[in-house]
């Protein structure tokens, strides 16, 4: 049976979900490691997982991302299997509005996938008069961490997302939507291996030897 893994990366560790065709997307839980959550997928699933989509804070580093990479490829999941989606990009397919998120845990506004800034209420105001009612405001973090935000944005009435629940949304809304960017895959983060400067020069210098014999 066919099956696909959703992974939820984010302080409080990493959320976890489960499609098939029969039984539908459920969540399977939070683990301390995307390594933990993969192979607790594979021990209930037969085979490897036909697609993994792992959803990112907006504004991680490219080491950072390449650590979740390698711990699923660690945990017997090909890297060239795997999609990675921001937060934002999701919530945004999720609503069909941009989406500014409001993340508690680390004093962060993501207007965009890739652009973070520290969270400003002043600022908040701003990008939402910007678009009138197509802006959705959402709030994520642990609940002891949020409350403040939550106040200071009361007026747009916040949408709670907990990050667990992303790995399911990325498996019930796919990244064909056109209402997200394209997604990277694990492929396009590996480090190039660059060209030597001996091999660059091999044929310069066999064009000017052709020119002295000329």
């Amino acid at each position: 049976m066919s099956w696909s893994l959703g992974l939820s990366v984010g302080p409080g560790g990493v959320g976890s979900a489960v499609a098939s065709d029969e039984g539908g997307v459920r969540l399977t839980g939070t683990f301390p490691t995307t390594g933990d959550a993969v192979r607790a997928a594979l021990r209930e699933n037969d085979g490897p997982p036909a697609r993994v989509t792992l959803v990112h804070p907006s504004g991680v580093t490219m080491r950072e991302l390449r650590s979740e990479i390698g711990d699923l490829a660690l945990a017997g999941v090909p890297d060239d299997n795997a999609q990675l989606r921001a937060d934002v990009e999701v919530l945004s397919a999720l609503t069909g509005n941009h989406v500014l998120l409001i993340d508690a845990d680390r004093d962060l506004l993501a207007a965009h996938p890739g652009r973070t800034e520290p969270f400003d209420p002043a600022r908040l105001a701003a990008l939402v008069a910007r678009e009138p009612g197509e802006v959705t405001v959402a709030l994520t973090g642990h609940p002891e961490t949020r409350d403040r935000y939550h106040v200071e944005a009361r007026d747009y009435a916040p949408m709670l997302v907990e990050r667990p629940a992303l790995a399911g949304l990325a498996l019930q809304i796919p990244a064909t939507s056109v209402l997200v960017t394209m997604p990277r895959t694990a492929g396009a983060l590996r480090t190039r291996t660059p060209i030597p400067p001996v091999l660059i020069a091999i044929p310069v210098l066999a064009i000017i030897l052709l020119l002295l014999l000329l």
